[in-house]
């Protein structure tokens, strides 16, 4: 099984595609397509994770690799990483994620 989710921030008029695909027991592969070269440098940076990586965020490699500048503290693609192999790891029903279609941040006036 392959998850697959996008990350969409009008903020930044940036896209981007996150597939996570478990790699034997304790490895997920994570593949990152964006128009956005922070997310591509940060992705060169992640490569793979472990179950660790998913299941706690402190020493988390998805938000470590994230830091010194590569991506903003607002950037919501480590959190589509996250979500990606959450599902993939069968810790979100990828039926209900795929149901229910997204999550968001709504900024209200």
């Amino acid at each position: 099984m392959v998850s697959r989710v996008k990350v969409v921030t009008p903020i930044c008029s940036h896209e981007t595609w996150v597939t996570a695909e478990m790699d034997g027991e304790d490895r997920l592969k994570v593949r990152i397509e964006s128009d956005c070269s922070n997310v591509m440098n940060y992705a060169e940076r992640l490569g793979s994770v472990t179950m660790d990586d998913i299941n706690e965020q402190r020493g988390s490699r998805i938000l470590t690799a994230a830091e010194d500048g590569i991506l903003t503290p607002t950037c919501l693609v480590p959190i589509g990483v996250m979500n990606a192999c959450w599902v993939e790891a069968g810790m979100i029903s990828k039926r209900l994620a795929v149901k229910e279609g997204s999550i968001s941040i709504d900024f209200i006036d």
